[in-house]
């Protein structure tokens, strides 16, 4: 965790500059449909070589395995709570059953029964140490956050101080850090870009070291052909990215987009003591509207009050909630701030874009953001295993297949049991383990198995891997991320899906699209998993739309994102979005146990074949 990182102060602000600068999803062309989905008309037989493998994976295998996963005994499998460790016990006895080596930590020395280090007894050397299947971590959790914001204004040579307080003036959302105060003049900074490509460079001379950064929200001039950030494709897919299609995971919130440029990461590299943002475009009134409506209920939703809370890795790297997309205030506190200086944030803004030119500036004024909070730790946990490749020396490459296994936890006497979020993944992760076990033919490469904890809290236990990982990553070859494959789509998802298709000349194409076996195929260009994925497709037939990403590009939130952040290819399933998505609902009498079988099969062939080249 970056010491100095901004508080988060999470605010409407945010979420109302967020909903006015979403893009619109840009429109395919035919030969880009025709590329994007895959339909099998009639599956061929698998081939011997994969086949004892492949039907050793079923829906009624899949359902029992969920139906543990997502009872009500598990509570929720919230990170850190007695269900969660409950199902890391299971799945790492599942491992041990089928023959998987443990991949996780070495036991902690010294700690041997009955009185004897390491387990001696007698005199007797004690056996060599041998891995377990967890890797284990601390978190921290912080709760209870309440924040105030204090400017002070030098108004020729007066001094003026005014205090905002969160939930009247913003809305305090969760820090990661816990109680904290920083006081700092303020820096101007205008957008925060620095781009060489078109001489563009806001911070080229400023100092904001161990100052406060205020920065206006985007690049100038999305709408305006003459901005020099319009002025080539890549500059307009840095700057003013597109939603990804379908892009619900997108618009979810903060761990989302991973891998995107992040021009507020950039930023903190300089040191700033906090950053704070004004939405380039909105108004106040919306915000206000926002921290002024009540809670609306749903009467058709149990009403849970539980208290908000936010995990964090000590000692990591991860950005606290929040700080990755810095803090966003109000124009009206903006234009307090700028008083000294005798400007609004709006004329800063026209100096910008009326000019193109950058117009940084030290402003004649002192911020106190103050934040209390309750501090706790808690224990992490991820499940690894490993199945040995066959080739003497390719089994020292590994590809990781991986999904994670917590969910939302449970409050008073509701449950969020989390079958398709995430108990199907995992049971795909399962479902990949025992088929290659029982497979008389093994990949070349190794496979490790990895069900991860605290996805839900930011992607820590993905997040903990890449930062501390068993095998090395310059040996890893690429990933395998499942995460909700067990809801199949129906008349009112697949049509909401189905608009990204919808371009002359594939009207036909698009019809033949089966809804219960409709799934999403993520997967990064220039590796070899598209081109596998297609071609594993005959043996299972699902429908399959595949979407290209970049390298390093993560694509949606989810745990994919940690190996694209460091430049490992992958391949990632997601069936559909529903309604029952983070609620109380979402159970396992709702999941297709087919489908989650089907999926699990493509994902078996798909990344065998890949590390088998």
């Amino acid at each position: 965790m970056r010491k100095h990182l901004v508080i988060a102060l999470f605010v409407f602000g945010m979420i109302f500059s967020l909903q006015a600068q979403m893009p619109q999803q840009q429109q395919m062309k035919l030969e880009d449909v025709q590329k994007a989905l895959n339909l099998v008309d009639k599956t061929q037989p698998v081939p011997d070589k994969y086949k004892v493998g492949f039907d050793s994976i079923t829906g009624k295998d899949s359902i029992a395995m969920l139906t543990f996963i997502a009872s009500d005994w598990m509570e929720g499998r919230e990170t850190g709570t007695r269900g969660f460790f409950i199902a890391a016990e299971y799945a790492a006895s599942l491992f041990k059953l089928w023959g998987l080596q443990p991949a996780g930590d070495m036991p902690t020395m010294g700690g041997g029964r009955g009185g004897f280090p390491g387990g001696a007894r007698g005199g007797q050397p004690a056996a060599p140490a041998q891995r377990t299947y967890f890797q284990e971590f601390g978190l921290r959790t912080v709760s209870d956050v309440q924040s105030a914001i204090t400017i002070e204004v030098n108004k020729g040579g007066a001094l003026k101080s005014r205090t905002y307080q969160s939930g009247v003036d913003f809305a305090a959302g969760m820090g990661g850090g816990g109680a904290e105060t920083i006081t700092a003049p303020v820096v101007f900074v205008g957008y925060g870009i620095s781009e060489p490509s078109i001489k563009w460079d806001e911070l080229k001379g400023v100092n904001v070291k161990g100052k406060i950064a205020l920065v206006l929200t985007e690049a100038p001039g999305r709408d305006d052909p003459k901005s020099p950030f319009n002025s080539t494709k890549e500059l307009k897919d840095k700057y003013f990215p597109a939603m990804p299609a379908g892009g619900v995971m997108f618009a979810m919130g903060p761990r989302s987009g991973a891998g995107r440029f992040n021009k507020l990461a950039e930023l903190q590299k300089l040191g700033p003591a906090a950053i704070i943002q004004v939405a380039n475009t909105g108004a106040d009134a919306a915000i206000f509207k926002q921290l002024s409506t009540p809670r609306r209920v749903n009467d058709e939703r149990p009403i849970i009050n539980k208290p908000r809370y936010r995990m964090s890795v000590p000692g990591g790297t991860q950005a606290p909630m929040g700080g990755g997309m810095g803090q966003t205030i109000t124009r009206e506190m903006a234009n307090y701030l700028l008083e000294g200086a005798g400007k609004t944030i709006d004329d800063l803004k026209q100096q910008i874009v009326s000019t193109y030119k950058p117009a940084p500036m030290d402003v004649p004024a002192k911020m106190t953001i103050q934040t209390t909070a309750k501090t706790e730790l808690a224990r992490g946990m991820n499940v690894l295993g490993i199945i040995e490749g066959s080739d003497p020396v390719l089994k020292n490459e590994y590809f990781v297949v991986g999904g994670h296994y917590d969910h939302l936890g449970k409050w008073e006497d509701y449950i969020y049991n989390g079958a398709d979020d995430n108990g199907s993944g995992a049971t795909g992760v399962l479902n990949i383990a025992k088929a290659i076990a029982a497979n008389p033919i093994k990949p070349k490469r190794s496979i490790v198995f990895a069900l991860w904890c605290g996805e839900e809290e930011g992607l820590l236990g993905s997040s903990y891997y890449v930062q501390n990982p068993i095998f090395p990553l310059d040996k890893t070859i690429g990933y395998l991320n499942f995460d909700m494959i067990s809801r199949p789509f129906d008349a009112t998802t697949i049509a909401r899906s189905l608009q990204t298709y919808n371009v002359p000349g594939a009207e036909e194409l698009v019809k033949k699209i089966r809804a219960p076996w409709f799934v999403d195929l993520d997967w990064t260009e220039g590796s070899a998993l598209g081109d596998i994925a297609r071609e594993m497709n005959k043996y299972v037939g699902l429908d399959l739309a595949l979407r290209p990403n970049a390298l390093g590009a993560g694509s949606a939130g989810s745990d994919q994102s940690s190996f694209a952040s460091v430049k490992k290819p992958f391949v990632y399933y997601m069936a559909a979005m529903t309604s029952d998505y983070h609620q109380t609902s979402d159970s396992v009498e709702k999941v297709s146990g087919d489908l989650i079988a089907k999926i699990s099969q493509h994902g078996y062939l798909t990344i065998f074949a890949f590390a088998d080249k």
